[in-house]
């Protein structure tokens, strides 16, 4: 799909000599945390909802055409509970937002490399590091099932993790300390 409202701030990062800008917008509850990047060949958005382990990485040629891979778009459908049959959401639609929310001027700040430490772990992070509780999934809008149950039960004991077997919750677990949220228990 073709973006060009992408091209004000891309015109404005050159003039300005700055490679990285960073934006944020939300949509159906959450919030995006966005980077743009300029790159060797082209352009390069990273996409991330930190709250919920999703991330991924699109590219966009000179021309702003930008590709979403499908396991991206069905990764983020069922985040969001979204579809095209009920809610006319996709991909097209996405990458709509993500361009017409992104800022006509850069911020003249750049992204320092601390920052992008927070998309790391959008690629393959080991579930054995993802130690810092982020809250419960309800499994129950999304039809998914549930999982987490072992690490569950180490860390919150056998009665929390039944009780998420025997109602289809899974725990949230990120491997950045920022993450952390203050523990709840899931019937709350």
């Amino acid at each position: 799909m073709r973006c060009p409202a992408f091209k004000p701030l891309i015109t404005d990062m050159k003039t300005h000599d700055i490679d990285k800008e960073h934006y944020f917008f939300n949509y159906n509850g959450f919030r995006f945390d966005t980077i743009l990047s300029i790159v060797s060949t082209g352009y390069e958005i990273l996409v991330a909802i930190h709250t919920h382990n999703w991330g991924c990485v699109l590219t966009m040629d000179d021309d702003f055409n930008i590709e979403m891979q499908d396991n991206d778009y069905y990764s983020l459908c069922s985040l969001l509970n979204l579809n095209w049959k009920a809610d006319h959401f996709n991909s097209a639609t996405f990458l709509r937002l993500l361009s017409q929310n992104a800022p006509l001027h850069s911020n003249m700040r750049g992204v320092p490399y601390r920052e992008l430490r927070n998309y790391l772990h959008y690629r393959h992070v080991d579930d054995a590091d993802k130690i810092y509780f982020c809250g419960w999934n309800d499994h129950k809008t999304d039809k998914r099932k549930a999982h987490n149950f072992d690490k569950t039960e180490f860390f919150l004991g056998k009665k929390v993790a039944d009780y998420c077997r025997a109602n289809n919750i899974s725990s949230l677990w990120s491997d950045i300390p920022r993450d952390e949220r203050r523990l709840t228990n899931p019937w709350d």
